[in-house]
């Protein structure tokens, strides 16, 4: 299979834990996933999924008061660097970013971007692993280069990802919904979406979503009409539920994963990206 894929890839994806405070000292804190991207400026810029960095956001799944008293206090991040010459990770890098967020103009994406990144404690951030700016898909990408059964990859740190190494593992699925319109699900989901057939669970929130090489890449002096490299196309943001029917009592059923899951686009994350830092 031509897929474009590399295990530098699987390494683009580093474990974000997130620390909320409120005004009494009380501490709230949880893990998903982070990748980092160069924008227009070449800088690059942290990104992730808004749920992981703002506890007000989806208030459906938090008590209210929970929601408005608690405010993001820490960044923390961890992923692999690269030996000297080679994308080969031999050692692990470890840092702290000041939260300064910013989100999308569309209060419906879930994406979120620290950028400038600022790192705390008088530490180095090696960032070895991100995606280059040309690979992100643009909106003409979406509306004439991918289509429905596209194969997709996306690399984070759930549940089962590498406890020994603490390294990230990798997901696959296929593109379900058509990708030159936004997908929306009742009131749940709803902003620039694409819904894709994949397996996502807790702590892939915020993984990188790779649309993979489709055909052989053609030589000098080739023409191959079937042709698409690959492009970072979104950010996984969760996954849809059914309730299980042997449950009549709502109140105790099991929601089982549908095998649906979505992404926010790859254009919205260069909408954020992309302006200007004095908005930050």
């Amino acid at each position: 299979m031509f897929h474009g894929l590399n295990n530098q890839y699987l390494y683009s994806a580093y474990k974000l834990t997130a620390t909320f405070a409120d005004k009494i000292g009380n501490i709230k804190s949880g893990t998903g996933t982070c990748f980092f991207v160069k924008n227009k400026f070449d800088m690059l810029c942290m990104i992730t999924n808004r749920h992981v960095l703002d506890f007000s956001f989806n208030k459906k799944n938090k008590p209210l008061e929970d929601s408005l008293k608690y405010s993001l206090h820490s960044i923390e991040i961890c992923g692999k660097y690269a030996s000297p010459g080679s994308d080969y990770p031999i050692g692990e890098t470890k840092f702290s970013i000041t939260p300064k967020v910013k989100f999308s103009h569309d209060q419906h994406n879930d994406i979120a971007c620290v950028f400038p990144l600022c790192v705390t404690e008088n530490k180095v951030a090696r960032i070895d692993y991100f995606v280059p700016y040309e690979f992100l898909a643009t909106s003409d990408d979406f509306d004439s280069k991918l289509m429905i059964c596209d194969f997709l990859a996306f690399p984070g740190f759930p549940e089962w990802h590498d406890k020994s190494a603490n390294r990230p593992i990798l997901r696959t699925g296929t593109i379900s919904s058509d990708p030159r319109f936004d997908y929306s699900y009742d009131d749940f989901v709803k902003g620039a979406c694409i819904a894709y057939e994949a397996f996502s669970f807790s702590g892939s929130s915020g993984s990188p979503v790779f649309a993979v090489q489709k055909g052989p890449k053609p030589g000098n002096g080739i023409i191959f009409h079937g042709f698409r490299e690959l492009k970072l196309i979104g950010i996984n943001a969760g996954h849809l539920k059914v309730t299980d029917r042997a449950y009549r009592d709502k109140e105790n059923a099991v929601k089982a994963h549908s095998g649906i899951s979505y992404l926010y686009k790859s254009s919205a994350i260069l909408d954020v990206i992309d302006a200007n830092s004095a908005d930050v």
